[in-house]
């Protein structure tokens, strides 16, 4: 029987006082993690489609700032931005070509 190969994307919304959190965790920055899933040696294989220049919350203010963003209308406790994480199936990848294969698959996607 043939495996059925899968991709996971978890979309997760959140609140303006939440960019320290999400960068210290996204950015492998904290010293331990409630996920045991976590190695911390291998996070320099995490791939960035889109890397911020300075902290999450200065780009998000210089998206403000440049009009690219507006929070016109929004409430005080308003979800203000979003994370997607995409979770790879590695049986799938690694049959064609590993690692570079998967930077590439995720790119065009």
């Amino acid at each position: 029987m043939s495996k059925n190969h899968f991709t996971v994307v978890r979309n997760a919304a959140y609140r303006g006082g939440e960019f320290k959190t999400r960068q210290r965790h996204n950015e492998r920055e904290n010293e331990s993690y409630q996920n045991g899933d976590v190695i911390l040696e291998r996070a320099n294989l995490n791939v960035h489609f889109r890397k911020c220049a300075s902290t999450y919350e200065q780009e998000f203010n210089r998206l403000i700032d440049s009009g690219t963003i507006v929070k016109k209308g929004l409430k005080a406790d308003a979800k203000l931005f979003d994370e997607l994480v995409f979770d790879v199936n590695t049986d799938y990848f690694e049959q064609n070509g590993g690692y570079e294969f998967a930077k590439k698959f995720y790119e065009a996607a």
